[in-house]
């Protein structure tokens, strides 16, 4: 929910600045600055609400640099909602990057959003976007965190059982997801419908929101929102594959939202067969699926279902990756130095996958991975189970 400025006063008077949170804050870790810090951060929130501090660049750098993991709320004692707090701080502190505007306005225009990756398509077969990448080294970071894109859909209101029907559910696609990864999308309906499931996808949903929120646009947030309200009306789970996406739907409306591993793991398999992988994964744990959706383990579980995988959890998992939704456009240098750590873990060992149930921070991830010029392909878990079942990848 978005706070007034009195109920943020009184949600960040009822932080007792214990500490706690403090090892558990990426920002704090890296800088050590008590500003950079949860508690640091209500601080100055309650000042400048009270008036007794300026909303000031200084003020916007502290709010602006924090990640919104929400690490600090897993161990925050008094359950603060800092998710809450740092929200209405970004309304405050409404961010102007032209980068992430020109992301907001496209998140409001999906089928834009479509047509341009098919343009970005073409560039990465064709190698035109390589070449111009070489041109421009800022051009050249934002290329490198694309994935490899496949061509998008155009979705059925419904894709019925294959077998026989146990039930129903709504697919929330996003706008990202859509554009830049619908190849996820697609190995989704294929787990769903095989284990019996009517997949329904509204055709006016709208995006969960996130990048709106980031950038402080409250108003555009709750346009946003209330569109997707309208569409998911029926009680079914929304299923969603970005727990990005995800989080923010759970945060702002009463759904009955769900990550799909999640859900998976509590349907039948008994009559599924899934073949083998004789293959290593570097399991990674997205902040907004541990912390919010609190549906990390369930993934885990779904992955070891199939045959002679091995699955290795990623080492500094309660660390974020520094994708954080736009963060890795806004933030660059703390972007940077948070991936920096996950490369350094990944070349400790070889793997084959890179699974994450996130898209930002898949393209966060594969960026490191693409730079580092290592042969590590990074995927969704449930694309990963999918292509088990007999899904044919564009990607293959």
């Amino acid at each position: 929910m978005t706070l007034s400025i009195q109920q943020t006063i009184q949600e960040a008077d009822r932080c007792v600045a214990c500490g706690l949170c403090l090892p558990h804050c990426p920002t704090y870790f890296k800088t050590g600055s008590e500003a950079d810090s949860p508690r640091g951060r209500i601080q100055l929130m309650s000042a400048v609400a009270k008036e007794i501090l300026p909303n000031n660049d200084r003020f916007k750098a502290h709010m602006n640099a924090c990640l919104s993991c929400r690490n600090c709320e897993t161990a925050c004692p008094n359950g603060v909602r800092y998710g809450a707090l740092i929200d209405q701080a970004r309304v405050i502190t409404a961010q102007t990057n032209w980068l992430t505007q020109l992301f907001g306005w496209f998140a409001g225009k999906p089928t834009l959003l479509r047509y341009s990756s098919q343009f970005l398509r073409f560039g990465q077969s064709t190698g035109l976007l390589s070449l111009l990448s070489k041109t421009n080294a800022t051009l050249a970071k934002y290329m490198e965190m694309l994935p490899v894109l496949t061509a998008t859909q155009s979705w059925q209101a419904c894709y019925t059982a294959k077998t026989s029907k146990v039930g129903d559910v709504s697919l929330f696609l996003g706008c990202i997801t859509n554009a830049f990864d619908a190849e996820t999308l697609r190995a989704s309906i294929h787990v769903l419908t095989h284990l019996g499931y009517d997949v329904h996808i509204p055709p006016s949903q709208s995006c969960c929101g996130g990048i709106a929120r980031q950038q402080g646009d409250a108003q555009q947030a709750k346009t946003h929102i209330d569109h997707n309200i309208q569409a998911f009306q029926n009680t079914w789970p929304v299923l969603t594959v970005a727990s990005g996406c995800g989080a923010g739907l759970k945060d702002y409306t009463s759904l009955p939202v769900q990550d799909v591993s999640d859900f998976l793991m509590q349907c039948d398999w008994n009559h599924v067969q899934l073949n083998h992988l004789d293959a290593h994964i570097a399991l990674h744990e997205p902040c907004t699926l541990r912390n919010v959706m609190k549906a990390a383990k369930p993934v885990a579980a779904l992955l070891n279902k199939i045959p002679q995988l091995r699955i290795t959890p990623m080492k500094g998992n309660q660390q974020c990756c520094g994708g954080a939704g736009t963060y890795m456009l806004n933030q660059p240098e703390m972007a940077e130095a948070l991936l920096a750590d996950k490369m350094k873990w990944l070349e400790q060992e070889t793997f084959d996958f890179v699974a994450t149930s996130n898209i930002g921070c898949a393209m966060q991830l594969g960026s490191g991975i693409r730079r580092a010029n290592r042969p590590i392909n990074i995927m969704h878990p449930v694309t990963i189970i999918a292509k088990q079942m007999g899904f044919q990848s564009e990607l293959d």
